[in-house]
């Protein structure tokens, strides 16, 4: 067994227990993708491996900048739970954000696309920008996996183009890395440093996936609107936040709210006790999940919880050997109706929280429990993160 070195430490996993190679639905650009098994994103996983590997990168930061003032942007959607994991653990955090596919006509935005994505519009929103900078030393990008880090790059120029940035420094942190070493070398030419967990080949194992099935019988519609509606909730928390990560926020305050809404879950269901449990996010909404997830595990309410979430990307399901997303349910988006979106690898848990941050969720929410119920799951709580005007 290959072991990773984290700068700090060593931990007991290969590159194997980090990998899995899934196939994009109808996209010819980039056929394949990486799927993390540890992320909590496509693939059920326990927010306690989750954290593990977020720490593991984050001290692999904090011994590279241990005196940088630091301004976090995790990338959305897949990365966006993992780059909030990984900024609870460094040291000099002051800042965080999200990129996000969210667009909103009041706020004012950069733009910059990922080529190589279904969903190609990325955006920062702007707003606290100016002042976020002039307060830092270094801007990190987390993502879960870098392939040549040209999306990253564009954000970087953008802001470059945008804001004095003649005194901060740039990094990009991903748990995988498959950029040679003539593409990192370039990146640090201009300017970029580039932390990462673990390295593979570029186009790692992409002929693997070529010819894997499209089980048709694996990929569930979601159903109509009459069948969903009969689905009814347990019970509902509601917890109102100052803090959108959408924005530039302070990450400490940002992390008390997760703590509080933890608690505020932990009250509603301490009167239970879960052998498995299940906490889902929607979209861009996934640190909630893991860290929830964890204190539900903590304090006694479930012996053993998963954690993932629903997602913009179509991907192909099948029961071949060793490929990783077997069932592939498809709904309409908790932000946007006319959206679709894909939750992989559904089981029968003994409990289910379903974490938003969705205004108008209602019949994603329909949806996502018609096909909780269709695989066992009868005991389904709704967590909402509401914002707060001002």
């Amino acid at each position: 067994m290959k072991e990773i070195n984290t700068g700090k430490d060593k931990i007991n996993i290969t590159i194997d227990d980090l990998v899995r190679l899934a196939k994009r639905d109808n996209n010819s650009i980039r056929p394949y993708l990486y799927v993390n098994p540890k992320q909590g994103k496509h693939i059920p996983s326990d927010p306690r491996e989750t954290l593990r590997i977020c720490e593991a990168l984050a001290n692999k930061v904090n011994t590279a900048y241990p005196n940088d003032r630091l301004y976090v942007i995790g990338f959305a959607e897949t990365a966006t739970g993992v780059a909030s994991a990984i900024s609870y653990y460094l040291k000099n955090i002051k800042y965080y954000q999200n990129t996000t596919r969210e667009y909103k006509e009041e706020e004012s935005y950069l733009y910059f696309t990922e080529s190589h994505s279904h969903a190609k519009d990325q955006m920062l929103r702007s707003s606290g920008l100016e002042e976020c900078i002039e307060n830092v030393d270094r801007i990190i990008f987390v993502d879960d996996e870098v392939t040549t880090g040209s999306t990253i790059y564009k954000l970087v120029q953008s802001i470059k183009k945008n804001y004095n940035t003649k005194n901060v420094k740039f990094s990009i942190v991903s748990m995988l890395n498959s950029m040679p070493s003539e593409r990192i070398n370039e990146l640090a030419e201009d300017g970029i440093d580039c932390i990462f967990l673990a390295s593979i080949p570029y186009e790692y194992k992409k002929d693997e996936i070529i010819n894997v099935p499209i089980n048709k019988e694996y990929h569930h519609e979601c159903h109509t609107e009459e069948e969903n509606e009969s689905v009814t909730l347990t019970d509902e928390i509601c917890y109102e936040s100052h803090h959108n990560p959408r924005c530039v926020i302070d990450f400490s305050d940002y992390q008390k709210e997760n703590q509080q809404f933890a608690d505020s879950v932990i009250t509603k269901l301490k009167n239970h006790h879960y052998n498995k449990f299940l906490v889902l996010g929607t979209e861009e909404f996934m640190y909630a999940t893991i860290f929830v997830g964890k204190m539900l595990e903590d304090s006694g309410v479930a012996d053993q919880v998963k954690i993932h979430s629903t997602t913009r990307s179509p991907i192909v399901a099948s029961d071949s050997k060793e490929y990783p997303l077997k069932e592939r349910y498809q709904i309409r988006s908790f932000y946007d109706l006319d959206r679709k979106t894909y939750i992989y690898n559904l089981e029968a848990y003994d409990g289910v929280l379903i974490l938003t941050d969705a205004e108008n969720y209602n019949q994603g929410l329909a949806d996502l429990c018609g096909v909780l119920d269709d695989v066992g799951n009868k005991d389904i709580f709704l967590g909402r993160w509401r914002y707060k005007e001002g």
